[in-house]
């Protein structure tokens, strides 16, 4: 058995020292690929498309160096299993008026604080509770159609794509009682404060429930094809805040424990793999000299830029 002595080997080094991925060679310039999961997503994604990788049909935030997916962000497995199994028509979420929440116009993120008798009439848009999709529109019509054009789009990109990408962000979630289906976010204390706000439970997604997710979207993607590609990684971005009575750094090293162990029960399969992007940030470059000033959650461009970019294209990517 050949023992890694990592820690012994850069003791007296200043050099950083980045962990060993095999050379998997996955991706090249005639491969498709699909990213989904948390906005890390965004991130790897510039980079594939920066090396004249097709990533499908994206828009481009040039000063952050990110791009944006029609489909959105999916932060816990679950939420992206359920929107998974309707794009692909396996098992339908209802996009009715109860499928959303309005909100007031020129608000960003998600903390705020309203109530509904503060929203005047079409002085909103609506937010849909299962998609990370804010649609600037207070119809429901439109913002319904708007839906199916986006996920018409996730749907192409995923039966076209020779290999998928998926960054996990978290465990926390919220399921709708109605449908059983788990929500994109908690909207912030604006549910709290409409009458939407008792429509939901929060689960703290145990090892067993991750587990079973990433399984059921790993038969989804093999079932359309048996030879598809599937990178995982663990966002290295912490959590903004947690619903649980833990300090948000116990609730964060946590949520991004059970990811990570759920994603290693699959990797034995000579289709999946995984990329150590979580553990570049937190246990190579640390906290916070990693994270940007302005928030310490975001990753700085050149930590991405000259550590997690060169080893995700030179180990998966065979670049001409």
């Amino acid at each position: 058995m050949k023992i890694n002595n990592r820690w012994k080997l850069v003791e007296n080094s200043n050099n950083l020292y980045l962990p060993t991925v095999p050379d998997y060679q996955l991706i090249n310039n005639n491969t498709k690929v699909c990213l989904m999961g948390s906005c890390f997503a965004d991130e790897i994604g510039w980079v594939l498309k920066e090396n004249n990788i097709n990533i499908g049909e994206v828009d481009y935030v040039e000063e952050l160096r990110h791009v944006l997916y029609p489909w959105g962000t999916f932060f816990n497995p679950l939420n992206l299993l359920h929107i998974l199994e309707h794009t692909l028509e396996i098992k339908r979420i209802n996009f009715d008026e109860q499928a959303f929440i309005k909100v007031p116009k020129n608000i960003l993120g998600n903390h705020f604080e309203t109530k509904d008798s503060d929203l005047e009439e079409n002085d909103y848009d609506l937010w849909c509770l299962y998609l990370k999709a804010r649609l600037k529109s207070s119809n429901l019509d439109e913002s319904v159609l708007e839906i199916n054009k986006k996920l018409k789009k996730f749907k192409n990109s995923i039966l076209n794509a020779d290999v998928i990408v998926i960054t996990l962000g978290l465990i926390e979630a919220w399921i709708d009682n109605e449908s059983k289906k788990s929500w994109h976010s908690f909207h912030g204390n604006a549910i709290k404060k409409t009458s939407i706000g008792n429509r939901a439970s929060f689960d703290l997604l145990s090892y067993d429930k991750v587990t079973a997710a990433i399984q059921d979207i790993v038969s989804i993607f093999h079932s359309i094809d048996k030879e598809k590609k599937i990178i995982f990684t663990v966002s290295p971005i912490p959590l903004n805040f947690t619903f649980t009575n833990k300090d948000i750094v116990v609730a964060n090293r946590y949520s991004k424990s059970v990811l990570r162990a759920a994603i290693e029960g699959f990797i034995d399969d000579k289709r999946i793999f995984y990329f150590p992007s979580f553990e570049i940030v937190l246990d190579c470059v640390g906290w916070p000299s990693a994270y940007k000033e302005d928030d310490k959650r975001h990753i700085k461009t050149d930590v991405f830029k000259n550590n997690i970019a060169p080893l995700f294209l030179n180990n998966f990517c065979d670049i001409k």
